[in-house]
């Protein structure tokens, strides 16, 4: 009898246990949905955060709680790079929505499952994840969602070599979102188009778009996709020489960055300020400013942000003479686009190891390399910058002299 009696308290407070975890959860989304500055309490109060959604992603029955909270905290942590963790909580909210048939969670999460997969290099997955979504999205009331998911499967599109297809994704979404006078629809496709653009270096009409997602945004009051299009926009800057528009956006950018924690951004942006600095042939300054990006991104470990750095810092390192650095970065760049299969940018940082090469007075070194780079963007679809990198590259080769 005193066994049973035991057993039937241990129950009891259980219960009890458990109905204060799902309490306090939903204490933690009152708060969270009624503060003026969301962005500060989550960073003050993010473990308690984490545990609220643990808890009530735990059961079908608190899935409403764990949705709302998920969507509110999403935007604020995606720029800490906790990818590992909300990859699990991305498949977990999956897998219940799925079991209760709401279709609309379904693909949102997909959707954000995918943003993070993109984020982790994992790029077929990711592509994979965009994909289900979009189907569901196609036929839902709201179509903001699916031109969303068309942008993002552009952008990985031309990652994997397919720039025009990507290019005719946006297009498509931006068409789609016009006609429905869909803003926010519109400065999504505007911004991934811009960085299509970037990545060819259609520099004019990276700008353009660029312009016009931040634009759009700034209407709309939308800081966070706004500190996005801000970054572009710096980036392209700094590629066409007009530095005089970079320091105060720049400057007000890093504050806000730093004030959030927001690694991932902060990150991009020390890029393209390396990338300022660099093409004003202030060495040393790109060099700490890539350092810096690099420190950030080896905390977060996003394997294609940290491809880029590894290219740069090649660069730099064979204008500063120090050679058996340079050719470290470089090669680590290189593995890692092969491993993305981006060719393009492979090819790129074969040419600038072969310019470190050129530069010690390695001719055969020098010319496998460029070859090595040659045979494999000839595979690649004909672009326009593909085509002139291919073009520079045969020219580079002592047999076409």
């Amino acid at each position: 009898m005193v066994a049973s009696v035991a057993i039937t308290d241990q129950a009891r407070w259980r219960t009890v246990l458990e109905q204060q975890k799902v309490a306090n959860a939903q204490r933690w989304l009152t708060i969270l949905e009624y503060s003026n500055e969301p962005k500060k309490l989550v960073q003050e109060d993010y473990d308690n955060f984490l545990r609220a959604l643990e808890t009530t992603l735990q059961k079908p029955k608190t899935f409403d709680i764990a949705y709302s909270l998920y969507q509110l905290l999403y935007p604020i942590v995606f720029g800490y790079a906790d990818w590992d963790r909300w990859l699990v909580y991305s498949r977990q909210a999956l897998h219940t929505s799925q079991l209760l048939h709401m279709q609309d969670r379904e693909a949102l999460l997909l959707e954000k499952a995918g943003d993070i997969l993109y984020h982790k290099g994992d790029l077929k997955a990711s592509e994979a994840s965009y994909f289900k979504a979009s189907q569901i999205y196609e036929g839902s009331a709201n179509p903001t969602y699916y031109y969303r998911t068309l942008a993002m499967l552009a952008t990985l599109k031309d990652i994997q070599g397919e720039v025009e297809e990507g290019i005719k994704l946006c297009q498509k979404a931006e068409t789609l979102a016009e006609a429905s006078g869909n803003k926010l629809a519109i400065a999504h496709a505007n911004l991934n188009l811009s960085n299509i653009y970037r990545r060819i270096r259609n520099w004019e009409k990276a700008q353009e778009s660029a312009q016009k997602a931040f634009d759009l945004y700034q209407g709309l009051d939308l800081s966070t996709f706004l500190t996005k299009a801000s970054i572009t926009l710096i980036l392209t800057w700094a590629e066409t020489g007009e530095w005089s528009k970079v320091g105060q956006l720049s400057n007000d950018l890093i504050t806000v960055l730093n004030s959030t924690g927001d690694v991932h951004n902060l990150s991009q942006l020390k890029n393209n300020l390396g990338i300022l600095a660099f093409g004003q042939g202030n060495y040393k300054m790109a060099e700490a400013t890539w350092q810096e990006a690099l420190q950030l991104l080896s905390q977060i470990q996003e394997p294609t942000e940290l491809a880029g750095i590894y290219n740069n810092l090649g660069m730099v390192y064979t204008k500063m003479a120090e050679w058996e650095t340079a050719e470290e970065m470089l090669l680590k760049a290189i593995t890692a686009y092969r491993r993305f299969g981006d060719l393009f940018n492979w090819a790129n940082s074969l040419d600038n190891l072969a310019d470190l090469y050129e530069a010690r007075g390695q001719t055969a070194e020098f010319e496998q390399t460029l070859q090595e780079a040659i045979a494999g963007l000839q595979v690649l679809k004909d672009t326009p910058h593909a085509r002139e990198l291919l073009e520079y590259m045969q020219k580079r080769l002592p047999t076409n002299q």
